[in-house]
């Protein structure tokens, strides 16, 4: 087993008991047993829990990100990047348990300045609404989306307004009113 291979195997554990646990709910022992590694070999990569989370954090935000951006490139219209963007977004919601509950159990914990990592989480969480708030703008500026929205807000909205755990229909009705709250008249 190479290097990266045992730190990708311990980033995967750490993952799946983030998720289960929230990053206060396990300990490094406990990830060394999931892992099937011993405790030292995580701390060869790893110094401190904390930056085994934030690698963990950053790595489930790298995926969530390139899961809504991955098919937009190709899209020409504003309109369908961001209907896209939406799709994507409930796909994700819908089908990457472990990154969702890692999301949405830390999400509360972003607002904490009390440690290093945690305002290196909320930059990186940050650096993702403000892609898609880049995106309603540039919408806004090609007058796709109305002039009335606030990009950031709507950033906001997208990041926040979907329960994850309503069916995949109630979704697609919030994407429906996110959609209708967002587009310009001329585009309806």
């Amino acid at each position: 087993m190479t290097q990266n291979d045992s730190r990708l195997k311990i980033i995967n554990a750490a993952r799946k008991a983030f998720a289960e646990k929230g990053h206060d709910g396990v300990s490094m022992s406990e990830i060394a047993q999931i892992a099937g590694v011993k405790k030292s070999l995580i701390y060869y990569y790893f110094p401190s829990k904390e930056d085994l989370f934030f690698d963990v954090w950053e790595f489930s935000i790298d995926e969530l990100e390139g899961h809504l951006f991955g098919d937009i490139e190709g899209e020409s219209k504003y309109l369908g990047k961001i209907k896209k963007v939406l799709k994507s977004y409930i796909d994700f919601l819908t089908s990457r348990n472990e990154v969702k509950k890692i999301i949405l159990m830390e999400k509360g914990n972003l607002s904490r300045i009390d440690e290093n990592t945690w305002i290196k989480a909320s930059k990186r969480y940050d650096d993702l609404k403000k892609r898609i708030s880049e995106l309603i703008l540039r919408a806004k500026e090609a007058d796709v989306v109305a002039d009335d929205v606030d990009p950031k807000g709507a950033a906001e909205l997208i990041l926040n307004g979907f329960n994850p755990f309503s069916s995949v229909e109630e979704m697609k009705t919030v994407e429906e009113i996110i959609l209708r709250g967002l587009i310009s008249k001329k585009e309806i």
